[in-house]
Parts: structure tokens; C-alpha cells; sequence
């Protein structure tokens, strides 16, 4: 097979999914949990003894806590795609020397080699391709059905097993 190609439009709730995965399974994203834990048990543990104040605002902050981050990824997501290049679908083109990604609103095709490939993974209905171990390429498994099976394959061809997360 000489190349596959297809293309994908990315939606608001799928970068919007994207982003808060990535916040959550990263050190911020633990963070944010860990502290809201802790403050609700110490709420719970030092209720009897706090001050009608600090009642009120042990879980009001971990509230807030909790509701920031999503909210904020919430927002970056709706200005990002207010970008041109999220208005028109990406074609992607899996060649033997890459993956080629272009947009109407380029001149030039973006190309990941293989070779630049970070990892590869399936997760919740999404094929992720990552450039790097923060950014990633999206695309919708509903949006290739029909090419799944052969886009998987050719990505088994050419990335190296340890960089694959997919079955």
C-alpha cells in the first residue's frame, strides 16, 4: 500500500476532551485533585473545631479548585477553535516517509517522519499521534470506521512497538 488518506473535521467537545485527558493524567492535573481531597478531609476532620469561616471556606476553595481547570481548558478550547484552521477538515496522507497533514488554510503540508513519532495510542474513541510527549495529532475513530483497520496497519508498519498503545 502506497498511502492512505483521509480527512478529519475536529469538533470543540473533541479538543475539549483531548485537553482535559492530558490536564488530568498530567502533574497539574493530579495536583488539583490531591488538594481538593485534602482539603475536603480536612473540612470533614476539623469541622467541629473551625470557625463558621473557614467552614464555609474550606469548600468553597476546593470548589474552586476542582472547577478551574476544566472551565479554564473550557475557554482556551473556544478561542482555539475561533482559529482558521479549525474551521476547514485536516487531510491527513500516511505515506512511507510520513505522515503529511495539510489544511485550505496552508500552503504547505505539516509532515511528522515516523521516525519523530512520540507515541501512538487509542483512547475512548480517539487515535492520538503524538509529535511530542504534550501535542498530538486527534482523530476521531468514528471519522476513519471504514479505514481503521488499514491506517492502524500501516502505523504497526512504521512506528517502532514501543511506541504503540493501540490493539
Amino acid at each position: 500500500m502506497d498511502s492512505i488518506k483521509f480527512d478529519v473535521k475536529i469538533t470543540e467537545k473533541d479538543l475539549y476532551k483531548y485537553n482535559l485527558h492530558h490536564a488530568y493524567t498530567s502533574s497539574q492535573g493530579v495536583f488539583s485533585v490531591v488538594l481538593f481531597i485534602l482539603l475536603i478531609a480536612i473540612w470533614i476532620i476539623r469541622f467541629p473545631s473551625l470557625s463558621a469561616g473557614y467552614k464555609v471556606a474550606y469548600p468553597v476553595f476546593a470548589f474552586v479548585i476542582m472547577v478551574y481547570l476544566p472551565m479554564s481548558l473550557k475557554l482556551r478550547v473556544k478561542n482555539t477553535m475561533t482559529q482558521e484552521v479549525f474551521q476547514y477538515p485536516l487531510s491527513y496522507e500516511f505515506k512511507e516517509d510520513g505522515i503529511f497533514i495539510s489544511s485550505p488554510t496552508t500552503d504547505v503540508p505539516a509532515e511528522l517522519p515516523w521516525e519523530y513519532i512520540y507515541k501512538v495510542c487509542l483512547w475512548k474513541g480517539y487515535l492520538l499521534i503524538y509529535s511530542n510527549r504534550i501535542n498530538a495529532y486527534i482523530i476521531p475513530v468514528d471519522s476513519i470506521e471504514e479505514q481503521y483497520d488499514s491506517v492502524v496497519s500501516f502505523i504497526k508498519s512504521h512506528v517502532e512497538d514501543y511506541k504503540l498503545q493501540i490493539k
